[in-house]
This record gives structure tokens, C-alpha cells and sequence, in this order.
């Protein structure tokens, strides 16, 4: 990374937090899907690559609910770097997350994510 220092926070501009954007991306996304979700994407040219998160209550209770969104907001934080840029997505969690390790479910995002072509070329 040319000596560029990674920060591995997750600021508000980096996650889709209005409703507009969400139904915008749900109408106009691409799906893709695995055991940790389902990811809805919108080609966002020029812009960096933002992320919603939904659980919805098909995969649980609240500390379920809870847990699945910890655990996918945890791998975007420390992956976010790794993801190319001009990109919106959705990604709904799956029931697996609510009982996955943290290795397991980083495993399936990034899988997922890489299904989607959202994760950048590795040289």
C-alpha cells in the first residue's frame, strides 16, 4: 500500500443509512447470494464503495439479529480496504451468520463479496 497508513475504522460515510438509497438499490441491484446472505449491488461510478446492513427477523431474535450485523459491519471494517471502489450495496444476513465463528463468517462474506466482483484484483 506505497506507505500508506490503513485505518481500519468504519466512518458513516463508508455505510447506506437512508431509506431512499436502500429502496434504490434494492430496485436497480444485482443479487448474489451465499450462506452469509444475500448482497444486492449498484455500480456507483467515481464514488467510494458504501454498505448497508439488514437482518431481518426470519434469522432470529434480537441478540441473533444483533450478532449477524456485528459480525458482517466487523469483516467490512477491517476488508473495506480491500474492496474496489464504485460500488453500493445491500447485504442482507443469512441465518448462517447467527451462529457462525467470526472466522466462518469472514470467510463467507469474502466469498460472497468476490462473487459479487467487488473485491479489487489481487497482483
Amino acid at each position: 500500500m506505497d506507505g500508506e497508513r490503513i485505518r481500519y475504522t468504519l466512518p458513516r460515510e463508508s455505510r447506506i443509512r437512508r431509506n431512499g438509497d436502500y429502496r434504490r438499490i434494492y430496485a436497480r441491484g444485482k443479487r448474489f447470494n451465499n450462506r452469509a446472505g444475500l448482497l444486492y449491488v449498484v455500480k456507483a461510478s467515481g464514488r467510494p464503495t458504501r454498505i448497508g446492513f439488514v437482518t431481518t427477523k426470519k434469522i432470529g431474535h434480537a441478540f441473533a439479529r444483533n450478532r449477524a450485523r456485528r459480525l458482517m459491519k466487523e469483516v467490512y471494517r477491517l476488508h473495506r480496504h480491500e474492496l474496489a471502489g464504485g460500488h453500493e450495496a445491500v447485504f442482507l444476513a443469512g441465518s448462517f451468520l447467527t451462529r457462525a465463528s467470526y472466522q466462518e463468517a469472514e470467510k463467507a462474506v469474502l466469498a460472497l463479496w468476490r462473487k459479487a466482483g467487488m473485491m479489487e484484483a489481487r497482483e
